[in-house]
């Protein structure tokens, strides 16, 4: 863009004082163009701009994420090697961020937390252990030798198998194959507030009413598959892509994208709604801030 200045002819002190002045303008026009051009560093959900806060970094694929929201504190696993795909355990303080691992669980992969209790379950790959945060300590509570794929609570203990990926209860000491899902093969699973079940394997997303036998198909998985699922605090049911997360829309049978992602693994929400996400290397919490805007 060419600006052409016209100027009248005037004594040299009148002239050097407009020119001067115009340049000032120039300045502070060119002062707010760069203004307007800053970067937006947070994520727009919903038409709200949202803070990214780093929870913890330098973890290697954190996964299952869990919260128990009455400590507002995260469990989730990690790898701590990537040749032969060894997890651990780990828990983190949302509030102070503190942070350590749980040591007593043979390859520590998914977390469940029971949200009346609050009682903290994990799955390993030498069967089932209930966890004391005030300890530090899993004691051993059935299946041994069996390796955990996913778990989840409510009423009773649901896990899942590996290889085979069915999905079994545990109450009692006792464990039995679920008769709903009886030839399903089970990736991930959870129950919202109204018993309805959701799960995915290597075909989709499935929703299916508690006691039935009739799945309903949400969503063919990509290639990736489905990397986590999680309820909100009014039991909306989220999903994790390997691209972002999404809500579940009942009514329509379909997803809707609330985050771009980049390479995420997993999402829960803490006890004031916020959403958190792991990525490759870190665990994020999503913070709304509507004094800021992009």
């Amino acid at each position: 863009m060419f600006i052409i200045l016209v100027f009248q002819r005037l004594p040299l002190d009148a002239f050097t004082m407009e020119l001067t002045f115009l340049l000032c303008i120039l300045v502070i026009v060119q002062a707010g163009v760069i203004k307007e051009k800053e970067s937006c560093e947070g994520v727009i959900i919903n038409e709200i701009y949202h803070d990214v806060e780093v929870l913890k970094s330098e973890l290697d694929r954190p996964y299952l994420l869990a919260i128990d929201r009455s400590t507002n504190t995260l469990y989730f696993s990690f790898s701590e090697s990537k040749e032969d795909d060894v997890f651990k355990s780990a828990r983190l303080d949302l509030n102070t961020k503190q942070y350590s691992t749980i040591d007593d669980v043979s390859n520590g992969f998914a977390q469940t937390v029971d949200e009346k209790t609050h009682e903290v379950y994990i799955g390993g790959n030498d069967g089932l252990y209930k966890y004391d945060p005030a300890s530090n300590k899993a004691e051993f509570i059935g299946e041994r030798g069996t390796d955990i794929w996913t778990i989840f609570y409510k009423d009773v203990l649901y896990y899942s198998v590996f290889p085979s990926q069915f999905l079994y209860t545990f109450s009692n000491g006792e464990s039995s194959r679920f008769p709903d899902l009886q030839d399903t093969k089970v990736d991930h699973f959870i129950i919202d507030n109204e018993n309805i079940m959701f799960f995915t394997n290597a075909t989709g997303l499935y929703s299916q009413e508690k006691g039935t036998n009739t799945a309903t198909l949400y969503q063919d998985l990509p290639e990736n598959g489905a990397r986590g699922m999680t309820l909100d605090v009014n039991g909306n049911v989220h999903v994790c892509y390997q691209d972002g997360i999404f809500r579940v829309d009942k009514e329509e049978s379909k997803l809707d994208k609330l985050v771009e992602l980049d390479d995420a693994f997993g999402v829960a929400f803490d006890k004031d709604n916020n959403i958190i996400y792991a990525d490759a290397t870190s665990v994020v919490r999503l913070k709304p801030n509507k004094n800021k805007t992009c």
